[in-house]
């Protein structure tokens, strides 16, 4: 676990202990005597990993200091651990309300915290790794803003028994607007995964008996369903080797003593925003690398998609172990296109480009590729038994864009038209191009050269036709 930290303690004695039992955990550790140091440093060196906090500063209350920082937009993510607490109940709470993500006293066993380290740093790193995917992409608008409007986060009560879930259910339901609902432990193992995922799970477990509760969480975390769940483990009794095994198998946060619903709400609160943030992270990430590959207008895949998967299609098909088979590639490219855009304006040719494009998708096998290659050109990929099959698949799309005119509602002007299509198999060029698969002539781009010769033969034979291109004798 290679992080950096920042241990902040008006003692140096404390300070020392820290960092020994820190030792050989973190590949940087750094130490500041006061608040304002700590501050200082924040805010002109590398942010840390996490900050553990000690007792009262000489300037400034751990718990006010926590305060101060999560204030702050830059550090407002940054993981606090407060150890130096007096291990009271109202230490710990004091210092949840505030932001941190949790509190420990000095004889706090080191490998307990460590393993609470170990889940908090797990978090940060899923945070930052999506913050570096965005800014390695270079995708815009990949801001944290809060959120607008949300549901009330959904939260599954785990119980040893319905009775200790409903119990708990009862006591969350009077301190947070949660969704709520419970299941036995040994319910929830046979259908999990089988109904949308809630925000968070809260797992019983008896410490005298972990094995089942551990077994779940070891599940939740392996299926992809409930893989991002936040989880909060009850423990029955403090148990350093439950709360340790907890942590290490998944588990978000612990409540270390029996069920305290306020307890838990505040690290509810705290796991869900984390997840919420960290799901709008990933999902404007995945939009963003979504976008790179498609055409705004259409909604179909571009070039930079189009060219590497039939790179890729005509590599596996050239395997000795591929099933048996023929694709075609067609391009596809609207006739007098310019004619419609000079008549009727660009506006309008968006509209045709469109509304063609939704026909021809919507006239395909859902595992066929299309593409628009720019302007009006459109790729289409199909798996297909023989030529027969493929020129059949083109006339269709033929037929689908020329059997109504391109409806304008808000002008009442109909423009018909049509297109015309040139197809390549590709078994016509697989078994004398195999060896220049990935070099500089990728096959991808052979097989749409002779596909565009086919369509500039359709065009020359009048337009609105289908061409298959033959191999030379």
């Amino acid at each position: 676990m290679a992080a950096r930290v920042l241990i902040v303690d008006s003692i140096s004695a404390n300070r020392i202990l820290l960092k020994v039992k820190l030792a050989g955990a973190f590949a940087h550790v750094e130490q500041a005597a006061s608040a304002g140091e700590a501050l200082d440093l924040l805010e002109t060196e590398v942010t840390p990993d996490l900050l553990v906090l000690g007792g009262d500063l000489v300037d400034m209350s751990a718990i006010d200091l926590c305060a101060h920082i999560k204030e702050r937009a830059k550090l407002a993510n940054l993981p606090v651990l407060l150890v130096n607490t007096d291990g009271h109940r109202a230490d710990l709470i004091d210092a949840l309300r505030v932001g941190a993500d949790d509190a420990f006293d000095m004889s706090v066993s080191t490998d307990a915290l460590l393993a609470r380290i170990r889940s908090i740093v797990r978090a940060r790193n899923s945070y930052e790794e999506l913050r570096a995917r965005e800014q390695t992409a270079h995708i815009p608008g990949l801001a944290e803003p809060l959120a607008g409007f949300e549901t009330p986060a959904s939260v599954l009560i785990a119980g040893r028994n319905d009775t200790e879930g409903a119990r708990w259910q009862a006591q969350l339901s009077k301190m947070a607007p949660f969704v709520l609902r419970h299941q036995r432990t040994s319910e929830i193992m046979h259908s999990i995964g089988q109904s949308s995922a809630p925000d968070a799970i809260v797992l019983s477990l008896s410490v005298a008996a972990p094995e089942e509760t551990l077994h779940l969480l070891a599940e939740i975390r392996a299926r992809s369903a409930t893989r991002q769940a936040a989880v909060l483990v009850v423990l029955d009794e403090n148990n350093d080797t439950a709360r340790i095994n907890a942590l290490d198998l998944g588990a978000n946060d612990v409540v270390a003593d029996g069920f305290d619903p306020e307890e838990a709400v505040l690290r509810l609160d705290k796991m869900i925003a984390r997840k919420r943030l960290i799901d709008r992270l990933r999902k404007k990430v995945e939009d963003g690398l979504t976008a790179s590959v498609t055409d705004p207008l259409t909604g179909l895949f571009n070039r930079r998609y189009a060219m590497p998967h039939l790179d890729n299609m005509a590599s596996r098909a050239t395997c000795q172990d591929a099933p048996r088979g023929d694709f075609a590639v067609m391009l596809a490219d609207l006739d007098h296109f310019k004619e419609v855009n000079d008549k009727y304006g660009h506006a309008a040719g968006d509209i045709v480009l469109s509304e063609i494009a939704r026909r021809m998708r919507a006239n395909i096998k859902s595992a066929d590729l299309i593409a628009r290659m720019g302007g009006e050109e459109f790729l289409i990929v199909v798996q297909t038994d023989d030529r027969d099959s493929a020129a059949k698949v083109a006339e269709r799309l033929c037929d689908v864009v020329r059997a109504e005119p391109v409806y304008l509602r808000g002008r009442d002007i109909q423009i018909p038209v049509t297109v015309s299509i040139g197809v390549a198999m590709g078994s016509d060029m697989l078994s004398a191009n195999k060896s220049r698969i990935g070099g500089k002539d990728s096959l991808a781009s052979a097989l749409i050269d002779r596909a565009d010769q086919a369509l500039y033969g359709a065009k020359a034979d009048g337009r609105d036709k289908v061409l298959l291109s033959f191999t030379a004798a």
